[in-house]
């Protein structure tokens, strides 16, 4: 069967493999100060955030990518009340950060306003967490915030896209010293780290440089399969210089909470910290 571009949504990586959903309608396009913002609506997975021609998310499968970003730190950290998440402007992370009581203030920091006014209207559910009134939405540059607020937040979530235009300092040594700096003593923070499999050269220099910035043995890698995006499997890095999430304590999700989550349980936080046998010899050779 061929694909083409007036039934299909195709994303193509590197010009060596392609993602492709077969879509009924377009819903959002147009174009920001930063980049080309889409939202489509597909037959199989659901409305389907699109960047510059990158798939961000699909309603099927967002749930993965944020459920995962959020709650594993959010399990590891007693008492986390002041978070920050850095990009993420379709609004998923917030909404799962203010499933937790304990939280007392979220403060998102995008740089693009189109993108949360256009989930706001297009991607509702994902974006729900936008309007609790513990939320505060700044749009700013994310790398120039962190490095002016420095020992504010309990917890810091880069939620980035590729190392590409607006989002290729988020993937700097700078800006990783910014961000511990910010950073509450017994804090933590959480990035995404693209794909081992497809990106492995962007995950391992960014765990690297990581582990320059917070010690080779405070930093976490930890893996989650999300369909949607290049390779499948994706990892995200926890970091911090008290907290440890694989042999540190970490609360129990509760009921109310349980009932909420679509991917995320305690038997998938244990299992997303064993890191693959190719993994985990690319890192040893670091």
């Amino acid at each position: 069967m061929s694909l083409n571009d007036k039934e299909w949504l195709i994303e193509v990586f590197e010009n060596r493999s392609a993602f492709a959903l077969r879509y009924r309608t377009k819903l959002f396009d147009e174009v920001s100060q930063f980049q080309n913002v889409q939202i489509f609506q597909t037959e199989f997975m659901g409305r389907a955030l699109i960047l510059d021609g990158c798939y961000m998310l699909t309603e099927r499968d967002a749930a993965i990518y944020h459920e995962m970003l959020v709650h594993p730190a959010m399990s590891a950290l007693p008492a986390p009340s002041h978070v920050l998440v850095i990009g993420g402007g379709d609004g998923g992370a917030v909404t799962q950060i203010v499933k937790y009581p304990k939280v007392r203030s979220v403060t998102l920091c995008e740089i693009d306003r189109m993108v949360v006014d256009a989930c706001r209207e297009f991607l509702p559910q994902i974006a729900a967490g936008l309007d609790d009134p513990r939320v505060q939405v700044l749009f700013e540059d994310g790398a120039a915030f962190v490095k002016a607020h420095a020992g504010e937040f309990d917890l810091i979530l880069v939620d980035s896209t590729d190392p590409v235009g607006p989002a290729k300092t988020l993937f700097e040594t700078s800006f990783y010293q910014s961000v511990k700096a910010a950073l509450r003593d017994g804090g933590a923070a959480v990035f995404q780290t693209e794909s081992p499999v497809f990106m492995s050269e962007v995950f391992l220099e960014a765990v690297g440089k990581l582990a320059g910035v917070f010690g080779d043995s405070r930093v976490y890698p930890y893996f989650a399969t999300v369909p949607c995006y290049p390779g499948g499997l994706w990892s995200f890095t926890l970091c911090s210089d008290q907290v440890d999430p694989i042999k540190g304590p970490c609360s129990e999700l509760s009921p109310a909470l349980e009932q909420t989550l679509e991917y995320y349980t305690e038997e998938i936080r244990r299992a997303a910290f064993a890191a693959p046998a190719f993994v985990r010899r690319a890192l040893s050779r670091q």
